[in-house]
Parts: structure tokens; sequence; C-alpha cells
């Protein structure tokens, strides 16, 4: 491993455990065996190497996305599995676990709704393409997004119910492809 791939194992390994306040440059600097002076050649500041890690996770929930757009699937079918898949993936991180149970409830909140952001602005930009393709009915693509993730959002960390993935994309499929009315 080079220094930056030892700086950034780490740092990962130090945030995970301990959260974002009580680590300090000096300790990952100590702990990755280099100096502060070389972690600063990559990172101007500690936010910018946590900024890393959320950007890391971001990918990676995108990169496993876009694999099951592969499937065949209708656009209703994929968003639907997708964000069940983003919000366990999120609920299921340590790191994001870690920082949300930091001290400082503005930083924790600021990087979740930052991280929250990310993925709204994932999901409107496929609403658009989806409209761009006649697949979809032209709508407010942000307002759309917005709410499809907070309907997940909910289902997955307020719902209290036993659930099951198959259960929770199909009644949501149903709201979004034929509505609740007759």
């Amino acid at each position: 491993m080079n220094k930056k791939e030892i700086i950034i194992a780490t740092a990962r390994d130090l945030f995970t455990k301990y959260g974002y306040n009580k680590v300090s440059m000096d300790e990952i600097a100590k702990q990755a065996n280099v100096t502060k002076k070389t972690i600063y050649s990559y990172f101007d500041k500690k936010e910018a190497l946590f900024q890393y890690f959320i950007d890391e996770e971001l990918k990676k929930m995108k990169e496993k996305i876009e694999r099951q757009e592969k499937q065949g699937l209708s656009f209703i079918q994929r968003i639907t599995k997708d964000l069940f898949f983003i919000l366990k993936f999120k609920k299921n991180s340590k790191l994001l676990n870690a920082i949300t149970n930091e001290r400082d409830i503005r930083f924790s909140t600021n990087l979740l709704e930052k991280y929250d952001e990310e993925i709204i602005k994932y999901i409107q930009e496929k609403i658009e393409t989806e409209i761009e393709q006649e697949n979809i009915k032209k709508c407010n693509s942000k307002l759309m997004a917005f709410i499809i993730y907070k309907i997940y959002l909910a289902i997955l960390f307020d719902y209290e119910d036993e659930l099951n993935e198959e259960q929770v994309v199909k009644e949501v499929t149903l709201i979004l492809k034929e509505g609740l009315f007759n």
C-alpha cells in the first residue's frame, strides 16, 4: 500500500470506531506512521478526508445500482429496488452509524443531509432520463425524487411491523404505477 492508501485505511478505521469528532489528524498520522504534512499533501483538512469516505460510499451504491439496471426491470421496479438497497446500505454502514452517534448534532445532521441530497439528486437524474425517453409522465423531477426517497426512508427507519423487500417494492411500485384512487 502506498502512503495515501495507508492514510485512508487508518482514517476509515478510526472514524468508524470513534466517530469524526474524537479523531484528530495527529492521531491519524500517528496510527498511519506518517507526518501530518503527508496527510495534508493529500487532504487539505479533516473534513476533506472524511468527505472522501462519503463520496466512496455513494460511489459504491451507484455502482451497485448501475449493475442492477442491466436486469431488464421497468423504471419503477428499478427505482424501488435501488432505493431499498440504498437505504439498507445506509442503515448498515458502520461509518454512517458512527457519524449518527456524534455528539456534535450539527455536524452529523449536515453530513447526513448532504448524503441524502446526493441520493435525491441521483434519483432526480434517473427520473429526468425516463421523462426524456418518454417512459414516465412529465413531473417535477426534484420533488418526485424527494417524495420517493422519503417514502423509503420512512419505511426502512420508522415502520415498525416486519417487512420484506419484495413486499415493500410491490406496494411502492403499485402506488407509483397505478396510484391509490380508482
